[in-house]
C-alpha cells in the first residue's frame, strides 16, 4: 500500500490558512491588501468581537465580474501575476492568489461585487459544506467581504486565539499600517458598532501621520527625506529626547508595504546610537521606495519580509538618511573623526567645576564610612563617577563599579510592584493627553488595573486621557510616553501569556518595570555623594540588588584578588 497520498483540496486550504491567517488581524491585512490593488478610494473595516464574530471590508474598488468572483476562490488564482518574470518585478499586495481560498476553508464567508458597467452583481456565500451559493446582487461598484466565526472548523487554532480585546489591538494597528501607507485612501474602523478609527483621504504623509497620532504626537518627530541610486527614503523618526522603554511604534514599509527587515533596523539605530541610551529605543516609520526588480518580496508566506539586492547600499544610505534628520546642520558625508575618548574618573569637567573639585577633596580628606545597610561590604570610601552612566566606591576588599539608571530602576520596581509607600498625587491641573488609537483603548479598558499604581486616569473622547492623580514617584515622567509604553506592555504580556491573564503577576510586573523605568535616574543626571548613598541603602533592601528588572546587573565588584590577576600579578 502506497505511503504517499495527494492531500484533498479543502485539507491543502487549511494548510496554507496556517501560515497567512494567524488571527484575525491577518485576514483584515490580506482583505485590504486586495481593495488597495483594486483602487479603492474608501475602504471600510467593520469587526465583532475583537473579529472573531465578524470581520467585513468593504471598498468601493473596480470589483469582479461574475466569472472571475468565481475563480478568485480557487488556489493560486491572482490577477496579479502572468508569467514567471511578474514574479520578479511585483507592485501589487495580494499576489499570492492563495488568501480567499485558505481564508473560506477556516471560517464562513460571503462575498459580494460589482463592477462599474455590471447590470448586476454577483454574491457567493460560502458556508460549513464549503459549497459555494451562487446569487445576483444589486449592481453597486466594488467588493464587500464577510467572514464570519474565523477557525469555527478547527478548534484547536481557535483556542490559541487571545481575549478580544488583544484581537482588535493588532486589528487596530494594522489598518493604521494601511492607512499610513495610503494617504490617499479614506479609511474606517468600527468595532461592536462603536467607530474607532476614521480618516479622510489627505494629500500628503504628514496629515495623514497628524490623523492617526494627533497633532501633538506628531510635534514630537523629525521628518526623514533622501534620494539616491534609484531608490528614496522618506518618513518620520522621533527626536533624540523622546525615545521608548520598548520597541513599539517602529514600522518599516518598502514600497508602501510594512515589513520586518534587520538590515533597515539596524541603520537606524545606528544612526542614533551615540545620542539615546542603549536601554531606550526610537521611534520611527521609514519608507523605502525602491526598483521591484531589486527586492524580492516572495520571501514570507504572510509577505511580513523582503530581501534586498544590496542589503549593503541599503544600510548605508537609510542610517544617513536618519542620521542627517537628528543632526540637520551636519551632512553625513562631512562628518568630523569622532575625538579620541577616554574614561575619566571627573568627567563633569574637576578643574572647572568647584562643586565636583570639592568633592574630589572630600573623597581624598573623608574617613571611611559604611553605606551599605546589610553589612555587604565593609569602609566603603565615598562615590566617584565613571563616565556618564557609571559610579564606583573603594572597599578594603575591591572595587564596586554600579549602574545607577539599573539600581535606581530595581528600587522603584519593586515600590511599584508591591505597592509600597506609592501615594498618589492629585494633580492641580489634570493633564489631557492624546494617545494613537491603539493605545487609548487599551488604557481606557485598563484605567482599573492602573489606579492601583497610582495612576487615575479619565475618557476625555477622541483618543484623549484625562490624567488627574499621578504616583509622587513619575514626577519628572513622560506621560504621554509612559503610557503607550504601558499600553505597548499590556498588549505584549497578553499576546505571550496565557489566554485572558489580563490582571496576572506577569503583567503586572510588565507594568511595574514600565513605570519604574520612567522615572529612574538617566545616566546623564549627576548625583552627589549623599543621594547615591540614598541609592545604595535603597537598593540593598530590595528581593534582588543585583539586577534591574530587565535582568541586566546592577552593579559589580572587582575583588583585590580579581585586580591581581588583570594586572598579572598572581
Amino acid at each position: 500500500m502506497s505511503k504517499i497520498s495527494v492531500l484533498p483540496d479543502i485539507l491543502i486550504n487549511k494548510i496554507a490558512a496556517g501560515e497567512v491567517i494567524e488571527r484575525p488581524a491577518s485576514i483584515v491585512r490580506e482583505l485590504i491588501d486586495n481593495s488597495v490593488d483594486a483602487a479603492a478610494t474608501q475602504i471600510d473595516i467593520e469587526v465583532l468581537y475583537g473579529g472573531k464574530k465578524l470581520i467585513k471590508v468593504s471598498d468601493n474598488g473596480t470589483g469582479m465580474e461574475r466569472d472571475d468572483a468565481l475563480r478568485c476562490f480557487e488556489r493560486h488564482a491572482t490577477s496579479k501575476i502572468k508569467s514567471e518574470d511578474d514574479l520578479f518585478d511585483i507592485s501589487t499586495l495580494g499576489f499570492r492568489g492563495e488568501a480567499l481560498p485558505a481564508i473560506a476553508s477556516v471560517s464562513k464567508i460571503t462575498l459580494t461585487t460589482s463592477t462599474v458597467n455590471s447590470e448586476s452583481g454577483v454574491k457567493i456565500e460560502i458556508g460549513v459544506s464549503q459549497k459555494k451559493e451562487i446569487t445576483d446582487a444589486p449592481p453597486l461598484m466594488g467588493t464587500t467581504v464577510e467572514i464570519r466565526d474565523i477557525f469555527y472548523n478547527t478548534p484547536a487554532r481557535r483556542k490559541f486565539l487571545k481575549s478580544n480585546p488583544t484581537e482588535l489591538s493588532h486589528i487596530i494597528e494594522i489598518v493604521m499600517q494601511k492607512a499610513f501607507a495610503y494617504p490617499a485612501i479614506s479609511f474606517s474602523l468600527t468595532h461592536n458598532n462603536s467607530e474607532l478609527l476614521n480618516v479622510s483621504a489627505v494629500s500628503s504623509l504628514k496629515e495623514r501621520f497628524a490623523q492617526l497620532y494627533g497633532n501633538e504626537l506628531a510635534g514630537e518627530f523629525l521628518e526623514v527625506v533622501k534620494e539616491g541610486r534609484g531608490l528614496k527614503i522618506y518618513g518620520f523618526i522621533s527626536g533624540a529626547n523622546f525615545t521608548r522603554a520598548g520597541k513599539s511604534h517602529q514600522y518599516i514599509f518598502v514600497n508602501k508595504r510594512p515589513v520586518k527587515n534587520p538590515t533597515i533596523n539596524h541603520a537606524v539605530y545606528k544612526a542614533y546610537s551615540d545620542l539615546i541610551p542603549r536601554d531606550r529605543h526610537p521611534a520611527y516609520f521609514i519608507f523605502l521606495d525602491i526598483d521591484h526588480n531589486k527586492v524580492d518580496v516572495n520571501v514570507h508566506p504572510a509577505k511580513r519580509e523582503v530581501r534586498f539586492e544590496t542589503p549593503d547600499e541599503i544600510h548605508r544610505i537609510v542610517e544617513t538618511a536618519v542620521y542627517e534628520a537628528l543632526n540637520p546642520d551636519i551632512r553625513r558625508e562631512n562628518l568630523p573623526l569622532p575625538a579620541n575618548r577616554t574614561i575619566s574618573l571627573y568627567p563633569y569637567g574637576f578643574s572647572e567645576n568647584p562643586a565636583v573639585r570639592e568633592q574630589v577633596a572630600d573623597f581624598i580628606n573623608t574617613s571611611q564610612t559604611d553605606i551599605f545597610s546589610e553589612g555587604i561590604t565593609h569602609d566603603v570610601q565615598p562615590f566617584f563617577h565613571i563616565g556618564e552612566s557609571f559610579f564606583a566606591t573603594v572597599t578594603k576588599n575591591g572595587l564596586f563599579i554600579i549602574d545607577q539608571h539599573a539600581s535606581h530602576e530595581r528600587i522603584l520596581y519593586e515600590k511599584f510592584l508591591k505597592k509600597t509607600s506609592i501615594e498618589a498625587v492629585s494633580l492641580f491641573l489634570p493633564l489631557r493627553i492624546e494617545l494613537p488609537v491603539g493605545e487609548y483603548h487599551i488604557i481606557i479598558k485598563n484605567r482599573g488595573l492602573l489606579e492601583g499604581f497610582g495612576l487615575e486616569i479619565d475618557d476625555f473622547g477622541g483618543n484623549n486621557v484625562i490624567v488627574r492623580s499621578l504616583p509622587g514617584e513619575l514626577h519628572k515622567a513622560d506621560i504621554r510616553g509612559l503610557l503607550i509604553d504601558v499600553a505597548a506592555g499590556i498588549i505584549e504580556e497578553e499576546t505571550i501569556g496565557i489566554k485572558g491573564e489580563v490582571t496576572g503577576q506577569n503583567l503586572l510586573k510588565n507594568i511595574a518595570a514600565k513605570l519604574a523605568c520612567h522615572n529612574s535616574v538617566r545616566g546623564s543626571e549627576y548625583l552627589n555623594n549623599a543621594e547615591l548613598s540614598k541609592m545604595m541603602s535603597d537598593l540593598d533592601k530590595t528581593d534582588e540588588p543585583y539586577k534591574c528588572p530587565h535582568g541586566r546587573p546592577t552593579r559589580v565588584f572587582l575583588s583585590l584578588d580579581d585586580l591581581k590577576k588583570m594586572f598579572k600579578r598572581k
